[in-house]
């Protein structure tokens, strides 16, 4: 399956910040989520507001485009573009499809993944049953890979697909996919159990940040195509991300 991911690189939380209630949400394929106020998609271009600029990305990078429950303003005409768009964010990770032991407490150090003992930064070489899926184009080339003949399980929750981002051969980012809200139940409170329990983002019920460890976290389901998923990302392998791809 072409992730999601293809889903959220799924930013999914742009930099794990708060995004307003009524926001649009563009997702791309490398697995980056973006909220704004309004997106739209017009001649093949996914078209969306970030930082009072309008950010322009070719359509078939975009993996869903969701807007808001709350009725919005329409949006004014694109304007004509006057630079190229900024690189969009990197977001965050999936998981192995493969049945983890009882979760424990959260990791304390940088490099452990928080997953079947995964460590940021490994290369795929040195994660069994990987099959490359293919290559985002964000940030010089996330390449995404799945484990097509493992169990499709989170902990004990099942799931649907799992994708792993390596950036310059080290892993960046997991993601772990479901497409029914009973298995988003399941995929939270295995969640809950390994990460710890944490507050919704305000206003949104079913969406959940961690930070810290060397980790950065979400979890969220949209109710309007019955999705949702769990996002990881090396916090340390974001930074040196941001060091050679400004905004």
């Amino acid at each position: 399956m072409q992730s999601k991911w293809i889903f959220l690189i799924f930013s999914i939380l742009i930099a794990v910040g708060v995004g307003p209630v009524d926001a649009d949400t563009v997702i791309l394929k490398s697995g980056e989520m973006f909220q704004t106020s309004k997106a739209w998609e017009e001649n093949g271009v996914v078209s969306y507001y970030r930082d009072g600029r309008v950010v322009r990305v070719d359509a078939q990078a975009v993996e869903r485009l969701i807007h808001s429950r709350t009725p919005a303003e329409p949006a004014p005409p694109p304007p004509k573009p006057l630079a190229p768009p900024s690189m969009p964010e990197p977001s965050a990770p999936a998981d192995i499809g493969v049945p983890d032991r009882l979760p424990g407490p959260p990791e304390s150090t940088g490099d452990n993944a928080g997953y079947m003992g995964l460590k940021w930064g490994q290369p795929p070489s040195q994660i069994d049953g990987l099959e490359f899926i293919q290559t985002d184009p964000a940030y010089g080339g996330v390449r995404q890979y799945s484990r097509p003949k493992a169990d499709k399980r989170f902990v004990r929750a099942q799931v649907d697909n799992i994708v792993f981002g390596f950036w310059k051969n080290q892993l960046y980012i997991i993601l772990i996919e479901v497409s029914n809200y009973m298995d988003f139940l399941d995929l939270k409170a295995e969640a809950f159990r390994r990460y710890g329990e944490t507050d919704p983002v305000a206003g949104q019920p079913d969406k959940f940040r961690w930070r810290g460890g060397g980790t950065d976290r979400q979890l969220d389901y949209d109710h309007q195509s019955d999705t949702g998923y769990l996002w990881m990302r090396s916090q340390k392998l974001h930074a040196k991300v941001k060091e050679q791809y400004p905004e």
